[in-house]
């Protein structure tokens, strides 16, 4: 679907992936409005049915609250994330745009974290390795050439924000329990001596199943949850600068880009920090507010996309759970009529 661009664009996005709903709204790159509501279920992990009936009860006040001018174009995260959620965002997304008379922009979510880290930093697309941290995700991206984004290395089982949430779970912490997982590991100090835990890299590679089996049965023969929420922190926070400086290595590239939601704990960003001085490489980290899962960044990627012409007709509106990085949604729903 095509139409004249307008001079000066305002594009809204939805955010609907895993726990947070997320509306943003950017007029050429500037942020207009930036809301969001996360589902904190009571004990364990997310539950997909009820995350999106979290998200279909907030979103629609959420677009209302953040709808302070009349979009271009409604962009939407069409990929990947838990089905139900991505469901909730396609569908108001498609509501929205028919109400509205303006085309849909669907938007690949872990792009729109890279883009949005680039955009708030000012890093240099082309000469970046990307390390994205989530819940959900844990790759080591760059661009190669006519490839465009391209995976360079990822975790083999769990995420390293899964694995985070998980161990704080065992220790009867509420979601999300990766900050405060960070808080204990904060009083153990740095003193004494650290707690052995399985380090799992594999050419390019890394795991955490393993270490995290293994911390919960520190856990169960007494051990400190303090000294054992360091320990966990500083051998998975050490497997993925491993990772990411061979890649740095490997790809020749000058900066090193740190966006998703993990990337606000202060200790792996300092161990970035010094790897990257120590390379002579620049560091650079997505600022909190954009570090989680949010509308504005898909409202960004949406902008930029809609500059291309990539839009849809309500209609053609579609998601994916599973989606790679190299990959656009666009292409895959533009064929539908």
């Amino acid at each position: 679907m095509h139409k004249q661009i307008p001079h000066v664009t305002v594009i809204l996005g939805i955010e609907s992936t895993a726990h947070t709903f997320g509306v943003g709204l950017v007029e050429d790159g500037r942020v207009l409005a930036n809301h969001e509501d996360m589902h904190r279920p009571v004990e364990g992990g997310i539950r997909p049915s009820e995350a999106a009936t979290h998200h279909r009860e907030v979103g629609p006040e959420l677009v209302k609250k953040a709808m302070i001018k009349r979009p271009d174009a409604v962009a939407y995260s069409a990929s990947p994330g838990i089905g139900s959620c991505l469901k909730v965002g396609t569908e108001l997304a498609q509501k929205l745009a028919e109400e509205l008379g303006v085309p849909l922009v669907p938007v690949n979510h872990a792009i729109s974290h890279l883009e949005i880290g680039i955009h708030t930093t000012g890093a240099k697309e082309d000469d970046v390795v990307a390390v994205y941290v989530s819940g959900g995700n844990t790759q080591i991206i760059a661009r190669s050439g006519v490839k465009g984004w391209q995976v360079f290395g990822e975790t083999l089982d769990i995420a390293l924000g899964n694995a985070l949430d998980k161990l704080a779970r065992q220790l009867g912490l509420p979601h999300p329990g990766g900050p405060k997982l960070e808080k204990l590991a904060e009083r153990a100090g740095t003193s004494g001596d650290l707690l052995d835990m399985p380090y799992v890299v594999k050419g390019m590679d890394l795991s955490y199943s393993g270490m995290f089996t293994h911390a919960t049965r520190m856990l169960a023969r007494g051990e400190s949850p303090e000294r054992v929420a360091r320990a966990f922190q500083e051998h998975a926070f050490a497997m993925l600068v491993e990772v990411t400086e061979r890649a740095v290595a490997h790809t020749g590239k000058g900066q090193v880009l740190l966006v998703g939601g993990v990337v606000q704990n202060r200790r792996l960003r300092d161990m970035f920090d010094i790897m990257c001085r120590e390379r002579g490489v620049k560091c650079l980290a997505v600022p909190p507010e954009f570090a989680g899962d949010n509308g504005v960044m898909i409202a960004h990627s949406g902008w930029l996309r809609f500059r291309k012409g990539w839009m849809l007709k309500p209609e053609q509106a579609g998601y994916f759970q599973k989606m790679r990085v190299n990959e656009e949604p666009y292409n895959l729903l533009a064929g539908q009529e």
